[in-house]
């Protein structure tokens, strides 16, 4: 996770991080008019941008997302509280695919790793959607802006759909090219004399952050969904936010160790 920070004294990871942000809002942008919940989230084939990009400028990715997904909330007139988690949670959209993939599998082409890789690649994928779909739907839960049975869900299919049917095609289409120019994450920071290993404590630790992130995932996903849409009965997606709760303790609570797990996990990448 270090490579988050020390990024910023590369120039080239910097303008990377501008051209995340300027990808992911360019895409975002046109479909804020196609609400599925007002205010808070809209049909999003954008949702693959962020994954391809991890892979190809990895940290700067994390940031671009982040940004990105404030700046097409406050453009597209869906600027509120809930965009402190949105910021979060695409953050965490951006970080997950690089990092995961190279505590697994190296720097290995994703496209053209094998069956090994191919499953690696999709639960990364999940992974990464179940995330979003926690951290933010956690988050409108906590402020009481909407139950995480009506976002939580949404967003993580949303960008399932949209990752597993566009990012597989355009790193098919990109990640050879823009390695022959020297512009992968990885050769970035290693011709800037930063040493690109996984995680603080090596290849082993990252592997049990990864797993810890991925455990994490599926732990907080699926107490969100039992608490706010089965023990609470508030239904799911837009039945959710119809019925008019606005989210309660129970979910934030119960939901919390497994977004701990994420976070440790993160730490350990």
């Amino acid at each position: 996770m270090r490579e988050l920070f020390t990024m910023w004294q590369n120039t080239r990871m910097i303008v990377m991080t501008a051209i995340s942000a300027a990808a992911y809002v360019a895409v975002m942008l046109p479909f804020k008019g196609f609400v599925i919940i007002p205010g808070l989230t809209e049909v999003r084939p954008g949702a693959a941008i962020p994954v391809v990009l991890s892979f190809l400028f990895g940290p700067a990715t994390a940031w671009g997302a982040g940004f990105g997904n404030v700046i097409a909330d406050a453009l597209g007139g869906m600027l509120s509280p809930g965009s402190l988690f949105g910021f979060i949670g695409n953050f965490f959209y951006g970080y997950l695919p690089y990092a995961l993939w190279r505590a697994f599998m190296g720097h290995k082409n994703p496209v053209l790793s094998g069956g090994k890789g191919w499953l690696v690649f999709g639960i990364i994928l999940v992974t990464s959607c179940l995330v979003i779909g926690s951290i933010i739907g956690w988050g409108v839960d906590l402020i009481r802006l909407a139950p995480f049975g009506a976002l939580g869900p949404i967003i993580a299919v949303n960008n399932l759909i949209a990752s597993a049917a566009i990012s597989t095609i355009l790193l098919a289409l990109l990640y050879e090219r823009v390695g022959m120019w020297g512009l992968l994450y990885f050769q970035i920071l290693e011709q800037g004399g930063v040493d690109e290993e996984p995680g603080p404590f090596g290849r082993k630790a990252a592997r049990v952050g990864g797993i810890l992130c991925i455990a994490g995932a599926f732990i907080a996903f699926s107490a969100g969904l039992i608490i706010s849409c089965e023990a609470l009965g508030v239904g799911y997606g837009v039945t959710a936010f119809a019925s008019g709760t606005k989210g309660t303790m129970a979910v934030a609570g119960g939901m919390a160790p497994g977004l701990l797990l994420i976070l440790l996990g993160a730490i350990l990448l």
